[in-house]
């Protein structure tokens, strides 16, 4: 296990340096030497490292120590710093500020081991939760979500992001990508209704000088620009016919051609489309190519609405919060309970992206530490705020409850009816008077495609 990390030392002595080397490589770890700050700095632009071992007072680049210059530049990679016992106080504050722990000579063997692998075992756990961190939310559904996510992440197989406006569907295309073997390389986002089509096919495939009136100079397009990384396309029903078809060319065949270019170029991304419409509907309507659609779909993942996840909205609307107060420059700390209530009782037809508007208004507002229940309900005059009837909060228990049913059994109609202790007939007719699809709750893979689109694949390979 511990001959795949990768380890820098750092020291200007030469004899503990090769005490140290001697040392951990000895306990079946990979080692690198540096005698000078530069030197270590040169090797962390050219290997992937584990943890650096360094002297306290190694100098790094403008004015910087080494280790502060590591916290900023790679906070991923863990750091233990040598000290002498002289400078304690100074290695104590240095761990403080992000170090994992110091050591001191003389060097206990047993003891710089056990405390190099507890600094990995600790970057590593703090590494495989980072992929996630900008998603706010701890709901079962929210969970099961970014369970599937992590899982679609390793495979690098292209897919489809679907949910209502607002919900986060841009977070979890990026969340999917730090997950992903290509998150070292670029991440883009193309908006299909933003642009006319010339210039979305010059977005794309880029396009040399003179290719079209008023290109003056060469531009490399997203699929260039992406190559190594993941390329996020939003709405891509509103493509052109005629660039959809061309975009799946270029997945089929792995190689594309810019505007006025004579030579093809290798295709080597992951897409991952987003949008606020069923694809699959709208591949069936013939808004989307078919065999572009397969080609996008191999997974499919859908977003929920806040409604669907509302035990997050506490942790959401805080999170706002802190952010907002930092940004305005406000002393405003907290969201009273009544507040927090009332969020909770709002229909939030805007999702998540809505509730953040509401937030940024009412810190904004606010002449109090604690925001107060009335500066929420004046903040939410213009939203609908619903208080159910009878009916309509046994309806809306109906509906999450469906919902659980297929997240736990992954869209298994047959399961889900036997878990519910309700025939499959029954079962579809409450599906379909709250119009919940079990296709949405499938993970798909290796699903059949047409004859066209069994072409080679690319941004898929390992």
């Amino acid at each position: 296990m511990t001959a795949t990390h990768h380890i820098l030392l750092v020291d200007q002595n030469p004899d503990q340096l090769q005490e140290l080397n001697d040392s951990l490589l000895s306990a079946g770890f990979r080692v690198q030497t540096a005698s000078s700050g530069e030197e270590a700095l040169q090797i962390l632009e050219k290997l992937r490292i584990d943890l650096v071992l360094c002297d306290l007072r190694t100098a790094g680049r403008a004015g910087l120590t080494l280790g502060e210059q590591l916290q900023h530049d790679y906070p991923g990679i863990a750091r233990i710093l040598i000290v002498n016992q002289s400078v304690l106080p100074e290695a104590l504050e240095a761990t403080a500020q992000g170090a994992f722990g110091i050591l001191a000579p003389p060097f206990d063997r047993a003891h710089l081991i056990d405390t190099v692998r507890a600094a990995i075992d600790t970057a590593h756990q703090r590494r495989d939760q980072r992929w996630r961190s900008r998603i706010i939310g701890r709901s079962a559904v929210m969970e099961h979500l970014l369970d599937q996510a992590r899982r679609v992440a390793v495979s690098d197989v292209n897919l489809i992001i679907s949910g209502p406006e607002g919900s986060g569907k841009a977070l979890l295309a990026e969340a999917i990508h730090l997950a992903s073997r290509r998150s070292q390389g670029p991440l883009e986002v193309l908006d299909c209704s933003n642009l006319p089509e010339q210039m979305l096919e010059s977005e794309l495939f880029g396009h040399l000088r003179g290719a079209f009136t008023g290109a003056r100079g060469d531009h490399r397009g997203l699929l260039s620009r992406c190559h190594g990384g993941t390329l996020v396309l939003k709405e891509p029903c509103d493509l052109s016919p005629m660039l959809q078809s061309k975009l799946l060319s270029a997945l089929q065949t792995g190689r594309f051609r810019p505007l006025g270019g004579e030579h093809d170029e290798a295709l080597d991304l992951r897409l991952i489309a987003t949008s606020q419409r069923n694809l699959e509907h709208a591949m069936l309507g013939g808004e989307l190519n078919e065999a572009l659609y397969y080609q996008l779909s191999v997974v499919s993942l859908e977003m929920p609405s806040l409604q669907e996840r509302a035990e997050d909205i506490p942790l959401l609307a805080r999170h706002f919060l802190t952010d907002a107060a930092r940004d305005q420059q406000r002393r405003v700390r907290n969201l009273s309970p009544g507040a927090i209530h009332l969020l909770g009782l709002s229909a939030w037809p805007g999702n998540v992206g809505q509730l953040k508007s509401v937030i940024e208004q009412v810190v904004g507002e606010s002449a109090s530490p604690v925001v107060s229940e009335s500066l929420v309900a004046q903040a939410l005059d213009n939203q609908e705020r619903v208080i159910p009837s009878f009916n309509e909060a046994r309806a809306e228990f109906e509906r999450r409850y469906l919902i659980k049913l297929l997240q736990i059994t992954e869209g298994n109609v047959t399961h889900a009816a036997r878990i519910a202790q309700r025939n499959r007939t029954d079962l579809y007719k409450l599906l379909g008077k709250h119009d919940l699809e079990p296709a949405r709750f499938k993970v798909r893979r290796g699903r059949r495609r047409p004859a066209a689109s069994t072409s080679k694949r690319t941004g898929t390979t390992n």
